[in-house]
């Protein structure tokens, strides 16, 4: 009987140790699953806002913008950032000089050109902590040229910072605006969408359900 017992027991301890091994090794893919989700939610989230924002900022704010785009202003990106800005959540009691050392990478691990349209080095903090980027591209633009490219990033100043990953953008037209990636089908955002592309089409691609 005890050494029935003491099997039993050596045989308990086994399983025990087993299981736990098994669960730590599934704490990096069950926490990483849920940061992705996370993310993927708060992207969801941070793009119907824009949309519903923008469809307010067409009736009111528009026409101001046309204004400084017909001046002799020089810096008109900031210009219009400031009228953009409460539409994009920015906090401006936030000191946005604490990301001029702030910098973003393609989902790929490549550097964003500077001739790219997703190039910035103008950023603010949102109301959420998140921060948010902006370039005004054309003052000629339309329907089908962009006005401007802004950049979300929900992960805040914590790494990857990388487009497709952690950060995601849309493009502003007149009248309406459009994520990243927006004209490919769902067959081709998921071939685009992958750990070896730059990412960019990650931002409809997870719009329209798709997973990391």
């Amino acid at each position: 009987m005890r050494k029935l017992k003491a099997f039993n027991m050596v045989e308990i301890m086994i399983v025990v140790c087993l299981l736990a091994t098994t669960v730590l090794l599934c704490l990096p893919v069950i926490f990483n699953n849920t940061k992705e989700a996370r993310i993927i939610s708060g992207w969801k989230k941070s793009y119907a806002e824009m949309h519903s924002n923008f469809e307010v900022f067409n009736v009111s704010d528009a026409e101001v913008i046309d204004t400084i785009c017909k001046s002799g202003i020089e810096d008109k990106e900031k210009e219009i950032f400031k009228v953009i800005s409460p539409y994009l959540n920015v906090d401006l009691s936030k000191n946005p000089a604490h990301l001029k050392s702030y910098h973003y990478k393609f989902k790929n691990g490549s550097q964003v050109p500077m001739q790219s349209m997703v190039f910035t080095k103008f950023f603010s903090y949102q109301e959420n902590g998140n921060i948010v980027g902006f370039k005004w591209l054309d003052c000629e633009c339309d329907e089908k040229v962009p006005c401007a490219t802004v950049l979300f990033d929900l992960n805040g100043t914590k790494a990857p910072n990388r487009i497709g990953t952690d950060i995601f953008g849309i493009y502003l037209f007149k009248n309406r605006i459009e994520a990243f990636g927006s004209e490919f089908t769902n067959q081709e955002l998921k071939q685009e969408c992958t750990k070896n592309s730059n990412g960019m089409s990650c931002s409809e691609y997870y719009l329209r359900g798709g997973k990391f």
